[in-house]
């Protein structure tokens, strides 16, 4: 029995080259039969896609570029501010864009003529012939990470690299390391600590520093677990993101620990990540008023 075609596009994520294709050991004829039976998508010349395929990742090689920046981070799982476009780069030597046709956002389903979303250029990536065995698809993740800064503010940076140590696909001295070498000199220095569950929590702790409020991070307790902050060593701050906490086991289990630690003399405030991504600054602020409020 010969590979299937749309299983060995599936493998490289989707989407892939003609040659990655028949690397798999598929003919060519089976390529073929897949694209009139709508199973593959030919997004352009020798590069296919199955429907289900990321619709950002499709407008990026329809162009005739990769996903890059934040929404090859996104790709990755890195946590990245959201962004209503998708960040696309294309090779610096790269005479003009593999097509012209308008990119816009839809939720219909994929068709070799729709369903594509807006792009913002970038023009950086290395030429076709200097990828070797990478993606068709997305720049690696440490390009992606180095093109962050140019792009995106400090703490977005900050909270980029904090993800990518905390899921375990940098080391923290890699991670540092690529940081000290990416960041221009317009932009502080980044001094990764490999503690923040999330990039909201990067975000919170940033601001925290700037006030001058002394805290630590990811604290365990007995019965409880570990706490996002313990803040000045008497109050404990969560950032809640609603994937977290959609339901109610979740939320009762939130609150018994609440009651754990009320017992223990510490008060919890619990902040909406969307509340921190939203205004930073703001979100300290209020760690500062409870806190103040205990006195």
């Amino acid at each position: 029995m010969r590979p299937s075609p749309v299983v060995a596009v599936a493998q490289h994520g989707g989407i892939a080259t003609r040659a990655e294709i028949l690397d798999a050991g598929v003919q060519g004829i089976d390529i073929s039969r897949a694209v009139r039976a709508g199973e593959l998508i030919r997004v352009r010349r020798a590069h296919y896609a199955v429907p289900e395929a990321p619709r950002d990742a499709v407008s990026a090689v329809r162009v005739g570029g990769r996903l890059g920046c934040v929404s090859a981070l996104a790709s990755y799982g890195i946590w990245t501010r959201a962004t209503p476009v998708a960040h696309v780069t294309l090779p610096a030597n790269a005479a003009r864009l593999r097509t012209n046709r308008a990119l816009v956002r839809t939720d219909e389903p994929l068709t070799p003529d729709r369903a594509l979303t807006e792009v913002a250029l970038h023009w950086t990536d290395v030429p076709f012939g200097a990828r070797g065995d990478e993606s068709a698809w997305r720049v690696p993740l440490d390009r992606a990470l180095a093109a962050l800064p140019r792009c995106r503010p400090h703490a977005d940076v900050a909270a980029a690299f904090e993800s990518a140590v905390q899921r375990g696909l940098l080391s923290l001295d890699l991670a540092q390391h690529l940081a000290d070498a990416s960041l221009p000199q317009r932009m502080p220095p980044l001094v990764l600590g490999g503690l923040d569950g999330s990039g909201v929590e990067t975000l919170l702790a940033m601001e925290l520093r700037a006030l001058g409020v002394p805290f630590i991070q990811q604290v365990p307790f007995d019965g409880v677990g570990f706490i996002d902050f313990l803040v000045a060593g008497r109050l404990a701050v969560e950032t809640d993101g609603y994937e977290f906490h959609s339901d109610r086991a979740a939320f009762v289990r939130d609150r018994r620990r609440d009651e754990d630690l009320l017992r223990r003399g510490i008060p919890t405030l619990r902040l909406a990540a969307a509340d921190v991504i939203a205004d930073p600054r703001a979100a300290a602020l209020r760690v500062v008023r409870a806190l103040c409020a205990l006195d």
